[in-house]
């Protein structure tokens, strides 16, 4: 796992210098698309990763690596909804309702000028950012609780050799 790349995907160039290789624009460009589009719906409407990571006692990387399944399908039905949307731009049918895909994208497209196939590449950008994130911290959950196991057996390996020291020490003095 790379700690450093989670831990610079947590800053606020991180993120858009992420968004803008994922999407093939200038991070200036994603800045100004991602601000003009706020709130965006990149994590679940009732979410609140950072008060209910507190609340449950925990860091927000072991609560994100917890909720990585239902964020995973969560992904998948955006990703699917949004590949329906561009679907229509190229002219093909749908048969599958994408009205809030549709809004978002038409919106934020005409606030700036820009043609719906580049709002769609930034909410493709998003999601994979989203599971980029879920999946290092996934990666480093499971590391520290590798880390923990192993001081965990070696602390039980020190207390038994320490048993049988005394035992030995104990014999050779009766």
């Amino acid at each position: 796992m790379n700690e450093t790349e989670l831990s610079e995907l947590m800053t606020v160039s991180g993120f858009f210098g992420f968004l803008a290789q994922q999407a093939q624009l200038s991070p200036d460009k994603v800045k100004q698309i991602y601000m003009r589009g706020r709130p965006w719906g990149l994590w679940p409407p009732d979410l609140d990763l950072s008060r209910e990571a507190t609340e449950a006692g925990v860091d927000v990387f072991t609560y994100l690596a917890a909720l990585q399944p239902l964020l995973d399908m969560d992904t998948k039905q955006k990703e699917a909804q949004l590949a329906a949307y561009e679907a229509t731009l190229t002219g093909s049918e749908t048969s599958q309702p994408i009205p809030a895909i549709r809004a978002r994208v038409e919106k934020v497209a005409a606030s700036l000028g820009e043609d719906e196939e580049t709002i769609c590449s930034l909410l493709h950008a998003l999601y994979a950012y989203r599971q980029r994130v879920g999946q290092l911290s996934v990666q480093k959950v499971g590391e520290l609780s590798k880390h923990k196991m192993e001081q965990e057996k070696a602390a039980s390996i020190e207390k038994l050799q320490r048993a049988i020291v005394a035992e030995t020490d104990q014999r050779k003095l009766s």
